[in-house]
């Protein structure tokens, strides 16, 4: 009797062909690989670990969500979420059918870590902020986080300088999708006055701007502190504080001058016909000096950019420049510190501040400080 052979294929354990990893950031990453069912019914797999080893309870499972059929090489893949940033993850397929179950090869991935920009010289600058696109998935927009700028502080004159006004918010997704590049402009600091008489004119801080997608924010610089004119027009106007969300402070005055008191004894010149004085004038009997008296213009600070003090002495000693401009109120200055109005005044000063960016004050008729800029992103 002939034998009859059956034209069905033989059937076998899937076969599985591992991919790298794909498309990860620094939450989620695409798990794929090649599958043969090898003729029956096959169930995909995506294990993922913080380990290699992959022992009982140590990971993590996906599954496909088609059953993998027929003979020939099928593409099964994964979009996983909620994974840690800066991690080392390990990943396998596995695919099982009725014949048996094959484990693919280990691969491995890091996730993206948290980079933190900062600049605080003066200029334009750009950054490229990555994004990827999940597998089959829409492109995912950047976001950046903890941001913060500033702008630059204006000049001292006599008057301090105002420090730059300041912007600050935790995060923003761009309104555009995709790797792009994020635009920042860094104000320069005012100049100062000039020197040893004062009368220079001192200018404003550059404004701080940074753009992503369609956004922009800006913290506009700080004013210019002025010189408060001859003796007599005692007050030197301290910078007004740059425009921003959140506040900073404005320059200090400076007022000098002399304190000058006389005995007077007004002189007629000319009566009317009742003997009355229509005119005449005061005459100096006795006149002294009661002192210079002179206050260093603060640049403004988180106490309030407050002028220095004064003295009021015959000795002619300038008072001390104030604190330079606040900028986030860290006590960092941008704003130049004031000046007395002789050559013993002494620098602007800034405390210590904590935060990541601290400026510094300005000295005598102190030029402003550049702003700065400061925030994060995931990248690689």
């Amino acid at each position: 009797m002939a034998v009859h052979h059956g034209s069905s294929r033989p059937k076998f354990a899937p076969t599985v062909v591992p991919q790298a990893a794909t498309n990860f950031n620094q939450d989620q990453f695409t798990a794929s690989a090649y599958v043969a069912a090898n003729g029956y019914d096959t169930t995909v797999y995506f294990d993922y670990s913080t380990s290699s080893s992959f022992t009982p309870g140590s990971y993590t499972t996906v599954v496909y969500w088609f059953t993998v059929t027929g003979y020939g090489l099928n593409y099964p893949y994964y979009n996983t979420t909620g994974l840690t940033p800066n991690t080392t993850y390990y990943y396998r397929c596995r695919a099982v059918n009725a014949i048996g179950t094959t484990i693919g090869a280990t691969n491995s991935f890091t996730t993206w870590s948290l980079k933190t920009y900062t600049n605080t010289t003066a200029g334009s600058y750009t950054v490229s902020i990555p994004s990827i696109t999940p597998y089959l998935g829409p492109t995912i927009a950047p976001t950046i986080y903890n941001m913060l700028l500033y702008g630059g502080g204006g000049g001292a004159n006599y008057g301090g300088g105002g420090g730059g006004g300041y912007r600050l918010f935790s995060s923003h997704q761009s309104s555009t999708a995709g790797t792009q590049n994020i635009s920042i402009t860094i104000g320069g600091g005012g100049a100062a006055g000039n020197g040893g008489g004062g009368t220079g004119t001192a200018t404003a801080g550059g404004s701080t701007t940074l753009t992503i997608g369609s956004t922009s924010w800006t913290g506009g610089g700080g004013g210019a502190g002025q010189h408060p004119g001859n003796c007599g027009a005692p007050f030197g106007t301290g910078g007004a504080v740059g425009s921003g969300s959140n506040p900073a402070y404005g320059g200090g005055n400076n007022a000098y001058g002399w304190y000058r008191v006389c005995s007077q004894t007004y002189i007629c010149t000319e009566y009317n016909k009742l003997n009355e004085c229509i005119n005449g004038y005061y005459q100096d009997n006795y006149c002294w000096d009661c002192g210079y008296y002179a206050c260093g213009g603060g640049g403004g600070t988180d106490a309030g950019g407050a002028s220095a003090c004064c003295h009021n002495t015959s000795s002619q000693v300038g008072g001390n420049g104030g604190a330079g401009g606040g900028a986030y109120g860290l006590r960092g200055g941008n704003g130049g510190g004031g000046y007395g109005t002789q050559g013993s005044g002494s620098a602007g000063s800034v405390p210590a501040g904590s935060g990541s960016i601290v400026g510094t004050g300005g000295s005598h008729f102190g030029a402003g400080v550049a702003g700065g800029i400061t925030f994060q992103y995931y990248g690689p």
